[in-house]
This record gives C-alpha cells, structure tokens and sequence, in this order.
C-alpha cells in the first residue's frame, strides 16, 4: 500500500510581511495583489510583478519573492480563477478579460511601465503574452518561468472541466491528488506545495476561466517584441522544456538560461540571475 503523503499547511513568509490590497478591475470584479517596498539602501528601482502559474500558491514562490524584495518595489498578482478573486457573475472570463485584469492593476498602481519587470510562470506566461500581443502593457523586460503554450492539465480533465457541473471537481480530486504526488512532483516539498493548490482550488472559477483557455496560445508568443528573459528547468516534469524552446525561438528578442530543476527555478538564484540579467541591459 502506498503511504499517503502528510503535510502542514503552507504558509508563506511573503504572505505575512506584505501588504494586502483587493483591486476593482473594469468589469466591476476584485482581484488580489500582494504589495511590498524594497529598502532603500538596496532598492534598484524597479518594480517586479509577478503573475504566477494556473491557481498557484504564494508559498510556492517565497523565496524568490523573499529574495527579490530586498531589491525590487514587488506586485504579487492573483489572476481570476484562483480562491482569492471576487467575480462579477455577468462576466465571460475569456483571456481578454483576464490580461484585461493585468493592464487595470498597473494603472490602477500607477506603476511605471520603463522600470517594469514583469516575472510569470505557466498559465501567467499566457495571460501576459495576451496582454502583450494586444498593446495592452509595455514592460521593461519580460521574464517567462517555465513558459508553455497551455494550461497543463491531467488526461481527460481538459474535456471534462469545461463542460462538467463543479461538484464533479470534488469527485475527481482524488484523482488529481495523485497525478500531482506520483507523475507531477520532484520532491516532497513539491507535492506539499501543489496539494495546497488542490486544497484552494475553486471549481466554479476553474470552469468559469478554463472554458476558455484551455486551447493552445503559440500565436500570442510570436507577437512579442519586448526584451524576453526566459528560464527552463530541462528536469521538471510539470513544464514541457521543449515546449519552452520553442516559446524561446517564438521570440525575437529572448535569451534562454537552463536552471535544471523546478525548486532552482523557484530559488533565490532565480532573481540572482535576473539581476546580472537587467545589469547587461
């Protein structure tokens, strides 16, 4: 019998330093950001936004987020389908709406698109192609973690999320539980990270947003013109690398570092690298 996986709940140490902020976008919705001010003795200017990936969590992403604020002015951006959000029912919540959402908070923040660095992973790499491919933003630099062409998704579940009523997502969580432990995850700290994410995860707002996105989206990358700062990780078992090269020859104006793994790309080297990166510049 195999063991089943113990964990605590995670909690971020970003989560408790940062400031909270819900911000009302066009369509009378409220998303989530997390806020947070470099010191200024070492601040660089910048202001990093992050979008993470597809109902992701903060803990995933602490310490590169703990590692960059001691540099970067930070928005931690919680797009529509995660717990979080607050949804005008009325709305169709197609890509347009959601990298809508991106383009209301910098407004809404007045963040100065010259000394923006945008920083995604995933499904945020989709959202901020959109924006991009639509003139929607114009960011300093754009910085794409484990870039893929759609949402990643179990067998079977691409199908049944857009058309099934949410209770189903309860009956299928086991399901996904295990995907996530046994197919998914390089490590125990991984599992425990991606099972909060199962823990969070809101039906009726996976199906409301998935219905429409879960198609693939190459044609949003070829239309970036923006300096593209792309990292990999050739082990990973959730991002498809090759799909990442691709995105990297998609891309004009991109360079490509290989970080091997998933936990480096979500480490403090990440930013690291990201810093050496904007000095070239």
């Amino acid at each position: 019998m195999k063991r089943k996986l113990k964990f605590e709940p995670l909690i971020a140490k970003f989560e408790e330093i940062a400031e909270e902020r819900y911000i009302t976008v066009s369509d009378s919705s409220m998303v989530r950001v997390y806020l947070t001010n470099a010191p200024e003795e070492s601040k660089n200017g910048y202001t990093l936004f992050m979008i993470p990936g597809w109902a992701t969590i903060v803990p995933s992403w602490d310490e590169v987020l703990l590692e960059a604020m001691k540099y970067f002015d930070i928005v931690y951006f919680e797009s529509r389908e995660k717990d979080s959000s607050i949804l005008n029912k009325k709305t169709k919540n197609k890509m347009d709406r959601v990298s809508e959402d991106v383009k209301n908070v910098i407004n809404e923040l007045k963040l100065d698109e010259k000394k923006l660095v945008t920083l995604t992973s995933s499904w945020g790499g989709m959202i901020l192609a959109h924006a991009l491919a639509n003139n929607k933003i114009n960011p300093y630099l754009v910085v794409l973690v484990g870039a893929t062409s759609r949402i990643s998704l179990p067998k079977g579940t691409r199908i049944i999320i857009p058309i099934a009523p949410p209770f189903i997502m309860t009956m299928i969580k086991p399901m996904l539980r295990s995907w996530l432990i046994n197919t998914q995850s390089e490590s125990e700290e991984q599992a425990k990270r991606y099972l909060r994410l199962l823990e969070e995860a809101d039906a009726k707002k996976w199906k409301k947003v998935a219905k429409y996105s879960l198609g693939d989206h190459w044609h949003l990358y070829e239309q970036i013109e923006q300096n593209t700062l792309i990292f990999g990780a050739e082990q990973d078992k959730m991002h498809n690398v090759e799909e990442t090269k691709k995105i990297v020859d998609l891309i004009e104006n991109s360079t490509y570092i290989d970080m091997k793994t998933n936990k480096n790309n979500h480490s403090a080297n990440l930013i690291t690298e990201l810093r050496n990166h904007l000095k070239k510049m």
